[in-house]
């Protein structure tokens, strides 16, 4: 686990450098930018964080205190999970707060799988340009997966700030076949299984539904 968070720290530290301020954000808005987790010098650190893995640039300005991120379970094209929220502290300013940087999540079979069902190690970490935080837990899958695949951000978003936004996903499945799946919906609910992460601007107080 030491080691997954010191890649998790080089990659953020990584990809806070090569990100450029392309697009202002909007008061009261939250901007997720699609970023290539392994380009360049950061491919070496692909073996470390598997092929189920991803991130985001994350930026946002208005009044709430957190930039939360959540993971729903999907089964059969029916939600029936949402786990712990993960939240990182906004920044104060003068008239507003602030936020610019990366959320980074990486998922990974458990060495505790068995024949009946396969486990994930979930790793997620937000990093800004004074801090990086982690956290790590894991997913009981309740069958045995055969196959998995991303689920990926293609394009940038912006959505108006206590308002979720689905950021990135992976999909697995015990058959020999997948559908080509993205967040929308529709496609969801051909998923066998499917973790999808979802970023918000909220308060400290504010519950998941």
């Amino acid at each position: 686990m030491g080691m997954l968070r010191i890649v998790l720290f080089v990659l953020s530290s990584l990809l806070l450098l090569s990100c450029s301020n392309s697009e202002r954000t909007q008061p009261g808005m939250l901007h997720i930018e699609p970023v290539d987790l392994f380009a360049g010098d950061a491919q070496k650190f692909k073996p470390f964080l598997g092929d189920m893995s991803g991130a985001v640039k994350v930026s946002y300005e208005g009044k709430k205190e957190t930039i939360r991120a959540v993971v729903e379970v999907w089964e059969n094209g029916v939600k029936t999970d949402i786990g712990q929220a993960f939240d990182t502290m906004t920044r104060a300013s003068t008239n507003n707060r602030h936020y610019d940087g990366q959320f980074l999540i990486s998922v990974r079979e458990s060495d505790a799988n068995n024949e009946a069902s396969t486990r994930y190690v979930v790793t997620s970490a937000f990093a800004d340009d004074s801090e990086q935080s982690s956290v790590r837990t894991e997913l009981d899958a309740g069958r045995k997966h055969m196959a998995r695949g991303l689920i990926q951000l293609h394009d940038s978003v912006q959505v108006s700030e206590g308002e979720q936004v689905a950021v990135w996903g992976m999909q697995a499945t015990d058959e020999n076949a997948m559908h080509v799946m993205d967040f929308s919906p529709e496609r969801l609910k051909l998923a066998k299984w499917a973790l999808i992460v979802k970023l918000s601007a909220v308060d400290g107080t504010e519950v998941e539904k």
